[in-house]
C-alpha cells in the first residue's frame, strides 16, 4: 500500500465527524460540508497505519492536520501537547515573525488533535536546496530562543552517564558498520572531554524535546514550529544539538568542520539567531556525542539495504573523522 493512503479510512472519518460536531468545527462550517473529508498521510514514521498517523485533512477546501496517537490519549501525550502549543501561541503573539502551527480542537478523549495545515517549506526543505542555508539557521536560532524564554529558566549540572549508557546500547543491538579500531579511539576520546565536562552548571529551560529542521516550517512570514510532544525541562543544549545535527546532510569545505563534527557557518549562524551566551565546549561535546550513537547505530543490515544510509554513515565518518582530528 502507497504510504500516504496507509491508515483507517475508518478512523480518520469518525475523528472528522466528532471535529465537526464540536463547538469549534461548527464555528468554522457552521453549514455541513457538501462533500466527505479527504485524508492523505504526512508523517514519516514506519510502520503500519496505528497507533500513531498524522493526516492532512480537507474539508471542504480548507485544509487541516489530524494528528491521532491512541497511546497518547492514555498518557496525555497529546493533551500535553496540545496545551503547549496554545501556550507557546499566546507567549509569542507579540511576535508576528516567529509562532506555532495553530491548534484548533483536542478530542475530549485526547486521542487525536485537530490543527491548521499550513503550506510552507520545513526548515530541512530550505537548508538542502542549494541556497544560502545562514538565514535558515538564523531564523531557527531566534525561534528556539523565543521557546526557551517562554518559561523561567534555571541552572543544572550535566551529567553525561545517559551518553554512554546509549553507546553501549547501539553497539549491543547489532554489528555496527563502523570499525571497531576507527570508532573506540574516538569513545576514548569522548570519555575523556566528559570528565572535564561531568557536573558543569548548564541553563536548563522549558525545551522542545525534538527540534529537527523538519519540525519548523519557514516561509515569507518567518517560523512556524510544530510536534511538541517531547515538550519537557532539560538543558538547553540538547535543543541545540537536535538541530545542528542535521548539518551532516549538508555540503561544506572540510576546512570549516569544527569540533563538534558541524559547519562553523552553520553553527555561528545559529548561535548569532539564539543570541544568549551557551558554552561551547559543552555544545561541542554533546554534537560529538549525538553524531557518534548516530553512526554506530548504522549496523550492517541497515548499510546493506538502503542507498540513504550508506550517504549517512559516509557523511557521519567523514565529519566524526574531522572533528575528532580536533581533539
Amino acid at each position: 500500500m502507497l504510504k500516504f493512503l496507509d491508515f483507517d479510512p475508518t478512523l480518520a472519518d469518525a475523528c472528522a465527524a466528532e471535529f465537526l460536531a464540536a463547538p469549534e468545527g461548527r464555528a468554522l462550517f457552521p453549514e455541513p460540508p457538501a462533500t466527505r473529508p479527504a485524508f492523505l498521510r504526512i508523517d514519516n514514521s514506519s510502520g503500519g497505519a496505528l497507533p500513531r498517523f498524522v493526516l492532512k485533512m480537507d474539508i471542504g477546501g480548507r485544509l487541516f492536520v489530524l494528528k491521532l496517537n491512541r497511546e497518547a490519549a492514555e498518557d496525555g501525550r497529546l493533551a500535553r501537547e496540545f496545551d503547549g502549543l496554545l501556550r507557546l501561541e499566546a507567549a509569542l503573539a507579540d511576535r508576528p515573525d516567529l509562532g506555532v502551527v495553530h491548534p484548533i480542537y483536542l478530542s475530549p478523549g485526547g486521542g487525536f488533535m485537530v490543527t491548521d495545515f499550513n503550506d510552507e517549506d520545513t526548515a530541512w526543505t530550505r537548508l538542502t536546496s542549494g541556497a544560502d542555508p545562514a538565514p535558515v539557521y538564523t531564523l531557527a536560532g531566534r525561534w528556539l530562543a523565543a521557546l526557551h524564554g517562554q518559561a523561567p529558566a534555571d541552572e543544572a549540572p550535566f551529567w553525561p552517564k545517559w551518553i554512554f549508557t546509549k553507546l553501549d546500547a547501539v553497539q549491543a543491538s547489532g554489528v555496527p558498520q563502523a570499525r571497531p579500531q576507527v570508532f573506540r579511539p574516538m569513545l576514548r576520546a569522548l570519555r575523556r572531554q566528559a570528565e572535564g565536562l561531568r557536573g558543569r552548571v548548564s541553563r536548563r529551560c522549558l525545551c522542545h524535546g525534538d527540534y529537527h529542521p523538519g519540525n519548523l516550517l519557514v516561509g515569507m512570514a518567518g517560523a512556524r514550529g510544530l510536534d511538541l510532544s517531547e515538550e519537557r525541562r532539560k538543558l538547553a543544549v540538547y535543543d541545540m544539538v537536535d538541530f545542528l545535527k542535521a548539518d551532516v546532510q549538508c555540503d561544506g569545505p572540510d576546512s570549516q568542520v569544527g569540533a563538534g563534527g558541524v559547519l562553523a557557518p552553520s553553527r555561528a549562524a545559529f548561535l548569532a539567531g539564539y543570541g544568549q551566551e551557551i558554552d561551547a565546549e559543552l555544545l561541542d561535546f554533546c554534537l560529538r556525542a549525538r553524531l557518534l550513537i548516530t553512526w554506530i547505530d548504522i549496523d550492517r543490515e541497515r548499510y546493506a539495504r538502503s542507498d540513504f544510509q550508506r550517504d549517512k554513515w559516509a557523511r557521519l565518518n567523514r565529519r566524526l573523522s574531522l572533528a575528532f582530528d580536533q581533539s
